[in-house]
């Protein structure tokens, strides 16, 4: 009988034909004795579907697999709670089917976690690579490999709020806790700062030091949209998460974390031009205090639309490429 942890991953497939393969022989290539694979195709209009159908005819038997198809697709959060639903892992992972996970990450993680009963999420450095090249780590690190300064873990709460501390497509969670916790808001467009949030306001997060996934970088990835011009889909959510936020904070200084949080989206949203939201940002804002000359340039902007996301639109595709 295996004595090791189930762990369940859930990869969510959409409109990823030419990176499905190589995520699914990454799985297969994963050095952990008790896994679940769980594939959800949501609704792709290429050839996934078919990709992976090829893909478990040659390898569905080496390892237990569900395959779910949806046609059509759902809202992200609501599939992946409905799949989550048939897994039965004690840990799991929400990957994307343009993502590759790394042989050693699944038994590294689950070690960390079964020595933190408390902690809820495990989390990691990734290769950020594209077009088969690598660019960077998530972590700066020296030549050597070593990290250039210590990653904080444990209550991070704070940190989450106000920066992008963790790549959740690193994380390992207890299931229990994302259970407990309600799973993902189904009212959001997108997942990874809700639940982050959430989870680190009542439960330890713990770090490890190694390469857990190598996130592909690519212009139809979801989170290139992020800040699209004049109608992002995610920066309502965001503003929605941040709303959540302040009525989870317990000090100043977490109020103060946010309203960092909430000036850096409220600037982006300016610059793409997502008025609407922006001025909600602008709102939430000044609940927190928000004040000086940045902030009033800010409502300045909103009240003339200002629109120079042309510029800004163009100058961030030529970052990414």
């Amino acid at each position: 009988m295996n004595s090791a942890p189930l762990v369940s991953i859930i990869c969510t497939v959409y409109n990823q034909e030419d990176y499905v393969n190589e995520a699914l022989d990454a799985v297969l290539e994963i050095e952990y004795p008790n896994l679940e694979l769980i594939i959800v195709d949501n609704g792709s209009t290429d050839y996934s579907g078919r990709q992976i159908k090829n893909w478990l005819e040659e390898h569905g038997g080496k390892l237990q697999v569900i395959f779910i198809s949806r046609s059509p697709g759902m809202p992200y959060c609501k599939s992946f709670n409905m799949a989550f639903e048939q897994a039965k892992g004690d840990y799991f992972i929400d990957l994307s089917g343009d993502d590759l996970i790394c042989k050693e990450h699944v038994q590294k993680s689950v070690a960390h976690l079964e020595k933190n009963p408390f902690a809820a999420v495990c989390f990691s450095d990734a290769f950020l690579f594209s077009k088969g090249k690598q660019l960077r780590t998530f972590y700066k690190r020296k030549v050597s490999g070593e990290l250039q300064s210590a990653v904080s873990d444990g209550d991070i709460y704070e940190l989450l709020v106000a920066k992008h501390h963790c790549l959740s497509v690193t994380m390992v969670i207890r299931s229990s806790a994302f259970k407990f916790e309600g799973a993902y808001d189904e009212s959001l467009a997108y997942e990874d700062f809700d639940i982050q949030v959430r989870l680190a306001r009542k439960y330890p997060f713990v770090f490890s030091d190694h390469i857990g996934i190598k996130k592909r970088i690519h212009s139809k990835a979801m989170s290139v949209d992020q800040y699209k011009r004049y109608k992002s889909v995610m920066l309502p959510s965001t503003l929605k998460v941040c709303q959540k936020i302040k009525t989870m904070n317990r000090t100043q200084k977490e109020d103060l974390a946010l309203l960092n949080r909430v000036q850096f989206e409220l600037k982006h949203a300016l610059l793409s031009a997502n008025f609407q939201v922006a001025g909600g940002f602008v709102e939430l804002a000044q609940e927190l205090g928000a004040e000086g000359l940045g902030f009033r340039l800010y409502k300045k902007w909103l009240k003339h639309h200002w629109d120079v996301s042309a510029i800004y639109s163009f100058l961030e595709q030529l970052r990414r490429n």
